[in-house]
Order: C-alpha cells, then structure tokens, then sequence
C-alpha cells in the first residue's frame, strides 16, 4: 500500500474515532453524577492493561527492558502524563452540560497555547504566519460563541485550561520521544508508539487507587460503568494508533493538520445524531448555527495548517 495514502487513512481515521470518543464520553458521563468521573477512571485501567500487553508483545527485548529507566524518560511521560489527564478531566466535565460538537472544534484553541508557551517558555521563534494563525484560531472560537452557539463562559474558561494542559502535554510527549531515541536503537515511529504506551501504562498505574475509592463508595459501580470504559478506551486508544501510524508514514506536519478535521467531523457526527433522534446527545441546532460551527471548525483546521506548515518552512 502507498506510504502516502495509508498516512492519510491513519490519520483521517485518527480525526474520526477522536470524534467518536467525545460522543461517547459525553453519551456514558451525563447518566448519573459520577458516571463521567467512573468513566475516565476505569477507560484509564483498561487502556493501561491494554498498553502493558502490547509492550510485552513488541516491546519486550533486553536493549529496551533496560534502557527505559532514564529520568530523561519518565520525567517529560509524567509531566505529558499529569497534564493531559487534568486536561481530560476539565473535557470530561464541560462535555457532562455541552454538546461535542461545540467543544472538538474549540480544542484547536490549543494552538494559542502551543505558540505563547513555545514563545515565552521554551524560547521558540515565531514568524508573521504562525501569529496569524493563532489569530485565526482566536476568530474561530469568537464565530463559535457568537449567536447562541457556543459554550457558557464558565465552560469555555475550563475548555482553554484544558487546551493548555494538553499544549503542555504536547510537548512532554515529544521530549520523552526524543529521549527514547537517544536512549534506544529505535526509529521515531517505534519510539512513538513506545512513548505512547508508556504514558498510558503510568496513567492506568496512577488511578488504580481511584478504582478502590469507587468500590467504597455509594452507588457501587455496576457492569455498565466497565462498559461505558471499554467503549471509550476503544475509541480513544484507536485515535491514538491512527495518530502514531500517521505520524511515522507522513511525518509530524500533515499528520497535525489531518487530526485538526475533527472538528468538523464532530459537527457533521452531531448534526446527523440529532436529526436521526439523539437529540439528548447532540441538540437539534437550525442551519445558520450549523454553518457558524462549520466554519468555526474549518478556521481552526486551517489555522493549523497555516501554523504547522510556517513552522516547516522556518
């Protein structure tokens, strides 16, 4: 198969179950109080089983047994690994009120993270393009809340915590890649996909004790709590494959921008689930709404491409 199209597949592919996954987290986590907090809890212990076998699977030889237990590793998996699940949590807690098709267009806010952190923190040069980029994205997100579409400014204040926990994830995620290359006799891809098993082996480890916590408390979690897990564990670690497998056959810029169309997926997935009677999941929105979430989706995929392919040309 063509290295190019199969990227393109894995990545589009990343954009869609990404899509999926915050229907489904939203579908599970408004049943009950603590069904979203369950839900991102044992997802976690599921993904983390799932990654320990896969790591003894492909990854368990001598060279790499030993070689992972560098503080150069683990310190940027757990900086990534604390990050991203404080980001997930605050995602977890807006989509309990907010439709997903308001918020996965309005993650590409991440963007202005990703460029004032890597300005003012780590000391990158941004050019005029890569500025107006996160203009661009700042418009976005103005169109999106303007006419009744958006989210409550209580929402969308935790949606740019988020966006910022996950820009800071970002970047844990490519230096502990980088270390793992040093470290290892490994090719980027395969230090990605190790980097991504790593992180997620950690965040199974880290809320193992929620797990007890849950099982002492009232209600007791019940067969559908695990099931709502499997669900959108497969959904996630899918989209988190597609990412990989997209990031090693096209490279970091294009795979950025193909992840980037999950915005627009989410719009289209929700205008579809409403129209055919999951008006509870995704409310019932008139054409002018939909277009000002389209177009918001398709400024911030834009946005990012503009953003990504600057930083290429710099």
């Amino acid at each position: 198969m063509n290295t190019l199209f199969f990227g393109v597949m894995a990545g589009l592919t990343a954009a869609f179950f990404s899509s999926v996954s915050y229907l489904v987290a939203r579908h599970h986590g408004t049943r009950e109080k603590h069904t979203s907090r369950r839900l991102l809890i044992f997802a976690h212990v599921i993904m983390g089983i799932t990654c320990v076998l896969l790591v003894m699977s492909f990854y368990c030889t001598d060279e790499i047994v030993l070689g992972i237990w560098r503080w150069s590793i683990w310190y940027p998996c757990i900086k990534s690994t604390v990050t991203y699940f404080v980001g997930t949590s605050v995602i977890f807690r807006v989509l309990r009120t907010s439709d997903a098709s308001k918020i996965s267009p309005l993650l590409g806010l991440k963007i202005i993270a990703l460029a004032f952190i890597g300005a003012f923190i780590y000391g990158l040069t941004l050019g005029l393009a890569q500025w107006f980029a996160v203009f661009l994205c700042a418009a976005a997100a103005i169109l999106l809340q303007r006419g009744g579409s958006g989210l409550p400014a209580r929402s969308l204040l935790f949606l740019s915590c988020g966006c910022i926990c996950f820009a800071v994830a970002d970047f844990g995620i490519v230096e502990m890649i980088d270390a793992l290359q040093q470290s290892l006799s490994i090719n980027r891809l395969s230090a990605g996909c190790l980097a991504l098993l790593l992180t997620y082996i950690l965040g199974g480890i880290l809320v193992m004790p929620f797990v007890y916590y849950e099982y002492i408390s009232q209600p007791a979690p019940t067969r559908h709590d695990w099931v709502a897990a499997v669900h959108y564990s497969s959904a996630w670690l899918l989209a988190m494959f597609g990412l990989y497998a997209c990031i090693g056959c096209v490279g970091v810029i294009l795979s950025t921008i193909l992840q980037s169309t999950r915005g627009i997926m989410s719009v289209v997935l929700g205008t579809v689930l409403a129209r055919h009677g999951w008006d509870k999941l995704e409310g019932v929105v008139d054409h002018s709404v939909l277009l000002k979430r389209l177009l918001a989706a398709a400024f911030m995929t834009i946005a990012i491409s503009i953003y990504v392919m600057a930083n290429k040309i710099s």
